[in-house]
This record gives C-alpha cells, structure tokens and sequence, in this order.
C-alpha cells in the first residue's frame, strides 16, 4: 500500500514544524475550531503557511536553484546538477521532486485556514478578511507555479482527513486554472487595501496583478481573434496600473539587496530574515569571497552555485545600468585569499591574460548580483525574493495592448517607461542626455517586431527573477528553442571545436527534446506514491 500524502496536523506543528507533512500515519487536529477563534493563533497558522514557502525546498533554495538553472539561462556549478542544466531533467530528480512537494506542504497549511477560518469567531472583519484573502492568494500563487511547471496536477482544497482524499488524480489544466481564478477572486474580495496592509504582505491590488499574469498565460500565442483572455490581461493590468499604488523605482539598482527589499514596486515578496531563518539566495548566487560580503568571517560552504549563462549577460548593451546592478562580472577580489590568487576572473575575462585566477565554472560565467546583502551571517540571508513587482505589472500592459487592435498604440508608451528607468542611472526619474541605453522605441515599429522586443526585455528587466522559464515558454516552443539556439551558438563562438570546460554543456534541440522542456517531469516519487496517477499518465518525453 503506497503511503498516505498528506495529513492534517496540529496547528501547533503547522507553527513549529511545517516540515512534517510526509508521515505514514494520519492524525487529527487539535482543538481546531479554537485556533481559529483567536485571532493571535489564526495568524500563527498563516505565519506557519509563509514559513513553508520561505524554507529551503520553497524559495529559499531550491524553487530558485531549479527554476534558474533549467530555465535557458542559467547553468548549475554543481557536478549532480548536469541533468538540470543540459535540460535532461530525471523524473527522479531530487531538487525538482523537493520543489514540488514543497508547493504541496504550502497549499495544505492554506486549505486548512481557508477551511478553519469559515466558522471563525474572530469579531475583527478586517483581520479576519485579511487572514482569509492570503491564504486563498497563497493558494493561487502556488498552483499557478504548479501548473505551469507540470501541466496537470493533483487539486487538493480541502484539508486531508483520511487515506482516500489524499489520492488525487491530476487533474485537467483547464480546471486548475479555474480554481486558480477562483482565488484569486477570493483574495480579490478579501484582502485589505492599501492602507491597512501588513508590512511585507500583499494587499488588494496583489490579486489582481498576478490575476493579470494568469490571463497573460492562458492567452499563449493565440491572437486577439482567438481569445478574449487579452483583453481581460489588458483590464486587469490597467486597473493595478492605474489604480494599485506601485511605482517604478528609480533608479533600477535600488530594487535590490535586503536594505531595498519591500519598496514602492514590491507587489509580493517572500520574506527573509538573518536572524530567524536562513535565506540562502545570497549565498548561491555570489562567488565565494565577494567584498560585498566582507562581514563574513569564514568561507563557509559552496558558494555561487547558481549562475546566469553567458547569453544572459550578453543580452545586454554595455552601458545598460541594467547589467551593472544585475551581475557581479569581470573579477573581484576574493577576502578570503592574497597575492595572485586575490583577484578571481569572471566572465567576460579572457584567459590567458596573466592578471588573475581562473577557477572552473567561475571564470566561464559570470555572477547574480541582485541578492546581495551586506548584513549576511554565515550562511543565513534577508535578501527576499521578490516574486512579482510593478515593472512586470507594466510589461504584461504593454503585451496586452500590442494584442489588442484598440490599445496597439499605448504598447510603445508602457514600454518606454520600462526603457526609460532602466536608463535612469542616476536615479532622478527621467532620461538625461547622456543616459542613452538602453534606448526607447518609437511607433514605427510593427506589432511582430514589438512582440519580440517585449518578450527581450522582459529577459534583461526580470534576469535571476525565476520570470525567465516561464516568459520563455509561455508562448510556445518556437521560443523556448530559438534561447536554446542562441545559447547553443555562444558556446560554439567561444570555444570553437575545443572540448568545453568542466560545467559547460550545450542543449539538444531536436523536436522531441524542445517539447520535452516546455514542461517539468512529473515526479516519479508523486507517481509511485498516488494510486491514482499511473506511469502511463508521466508527461510527455520523460
């Protein structure tokens, strides 16, 4: 008999111990209905539902780590990441099984509270609304990443009580999107305004900006003829435009690093702290002895495993204040060592040049530089992750309105407002005379050549954001092989007919493998444990 999935625990573990999801035998809730009667323990369960997405298989590590490094741009510096990397991914791979199961661990805490807060004596309706509409945005965030990676997926929303609900069958796309759609709606209804949020946590307009980037996926690369989903982008993008109380920061450099975390863009953010908990996505993005890491006194473990490909950072134009806040390249002085070996090469560094050491995997690539933190400990970082801010906002109106015959005109403006802060180095809100790059567009250009120009910048705005998988694919597989190709002829323009260095690969582009990639393995642990999904059901390729 396979063993049961998920179970409801006591509130007091889902607090204390959101690891304990797993177990082989079901137990009961404990005093339920009175941990919900109370708004202090209500609001602990709904901080036990945060700490599962902020733990080391949620955003932490790992849902960024496999994310980056299978997105086709960016590249693992791990030897038992090669499957990851060469887009080979295993069912059976461990990182990506780990992501999954804590997605799964999220929305269990969130089912629990949506159902426990229906007989809630709380009196505070603002409160109680509020605990109610992040649960039920938690649950939409969630399942939208799920349905994204692996297609169809077990819908589970209602708490586990025995064997038999915990043996979901996947269920249809179409239907995951409509629970999808659903709560966010909830959230929509529920969630505070702007001026009663809770620091750090989203608000009304949240909702409706990720409800936005749902219809941007559903309309795909149909076209405006085929599918309404456009315009409803488009309303919902400009209603948070218009109305959401986000801003562009200026300069583009701001955005970043703990001591810039939660700004005037922030739409929603997982939270991390040094002090409880240990974000670890400074240290697996910076090499190893970064200055800007100088307060930490000891090398400690691997570091700067997750790295942009070398198409990544040469998608920008030199000058783009873009790519100087985005990556660490060239070389930096490394603390922990002196003499010749201080100064460690980075891409784009030649080799051979005798003025510093090249290591492999770090002088092939360069670095992520947007999750600095220079209050780091050890291993432990508060540099967030920023799930959705308001450039993305922006864009997806700029898309929506190249799709639509009646807005085709407003795309070039959106657009340039992206363009435009991106060029703001020294951050006074406006283009200066000798801020030219990256430069705006004008109205000249068709609704193709628009399409293709939005669907670039969103790979530079949003570069080691998780955004690239999914931008990349979310139009089909003519993209998803065209940054393949791209990738592919960088490493040939590099190395010519040279054996590649030790964690340098190239894709293999043949038709089954490109829409092999669209979608993530479904886990091979998920199909052996559920007695209604079958191996006959695994998705396409693997």
């Amino acid at each position: 008999m396979k063993n049961i999935k998920y179970l409801l625990i006591s509130c007091c573990a889902f607090v204390s111990a959101c690891d304990d999801f797993l177990v082989e035998n079901p137990q009961t809730s404990v005093m339920k209905d009175g941990v919900y009667n109370s708004l202090s323990s209500a609001e602990a369960v709904l901080n036990g539902c945060y700490s599962t997405m902020e733990a080391y298989d949620g955003y932490a590590f790992n849902y960024f780590h496999v994310l980056n490094v299978t997105s086709g741009m960016g590249v693992s510096l791990k030897s038992n990441d090669v499957n990851l990397t060469t887009m080979n991914i295993l069912p059976s791979n461990v990182n990506m099984t780990n992501t999954y199961t804590a997605m799964y661990k999220t929305i269990m805490v969130a089912n629990d509270i949506i159902d426990g807060m229906k007989s809630s004596a709380i009196e505070d309706g603002v409160d109680k609304n509020r605990i109610q509409g992040e649960a039920y945005f938690i649950r939409a965030v969630t399942y939208f990443n799920l349905v994204r990676l692996f297609g169809k997926v077990s819908l589970i929303t209602e708490p586990v009580t025995n064997y038999a609900e915990a043996q979901k069958p996947r269920e249809e796309v179409e239907k995951v999107y409509t629970q999808i759609l659903f709560d966010l709606d909830k959230a929509w209804s529920l969630l505070p305004e702007k001026a009663d949020k809770v620091d750090g946590r989203p608000y009304k307009y949240a909702a409706k900006a990720v409800r936005a980037k749902v219809y941007l996926t559903l309309a795909g690369n149909m076209t405006e003829a085929e599918t309404d989903y456009w315009q409803k982008c488009y309303d919902d993008a400009f209603d948070v435009y218009h109305n959401g109380g986000y801003e562009l920061v200026h300069p583009y450099s701001k955005l970043f690093g703990s001591e810039n975390k939660n700004n005037a863009e922030s739409v929603f953010e997982i939270q991390f702290s040094s002090a409880v908990n240990s974000g670890r996505l400074t240290e697996t993005t910076f090499p190893v002895g970064h200055d800007l890491m100088s307060n930490i006194p000891t090398q400690g473990k691997s570091w700067g495993k997750t790295r942009p490909l070398q198409r990544a950072f040469d998608q920008f134009e030199a000058g783009d204040p873009r790519r100087e806040a985005a990556f660490v390249y060239q070389s930096y002085n490394n603390i922990y060592e002196s003499g010749n070996k201080k100064k460690v090469m980075l891409y784009p560094s030649v080799k051979g040049d005798g003025n510093g050491t090249y290591k492999q995997g770090d002088s092939e690539y360069p670095a992520w530089k947007k999750y600095y933190d220079t209050s780091m400990t050890a291993e432990a970082s508060s540099a967030n992750f920023v799930y959705m801010r308001f450039a993305d906002v922006v864009l997806i109106l700029a898309e929506a309105a190249n799709e639509l015959t009646e807005h085709q005109s407003e795309t070039v403006e959106y657009l340039n407002e992206i363009l435009t802060r991106a060029a703001d180095a020294n951050g006074n809100g406006m283009r200066d005379a000798d801020e030219t790059v990256p430069a705006d567009v004008d109205a000249s250009m068709s609704q193709e050549d628009l399409r293709e120009k939005i669907f670039r910048e969103r790979l530079k705005e949003f570069t080691g954001e998780c955004d690239e998988w999914y931008t990349i694919r979310r139009r089909g597989e003519t993209y998803l092989r065209k940054i393949m190709q791209e990738h592919n002829d960088k490493i040939n323009q590099l190395y010519g007919n040279s054996e590649l260095p030790k964690f340098v690969y190239k894709y293999s582009i043949t038709d089954d493998n490109v829409k092999k990639n669209m979608l993530m393995p479904f886990p091979q642990d998920e199909i052996t444990r559920n007695e209604n999904i079958s191996q006959e059901e695994q998705n396409f390729g693997y």
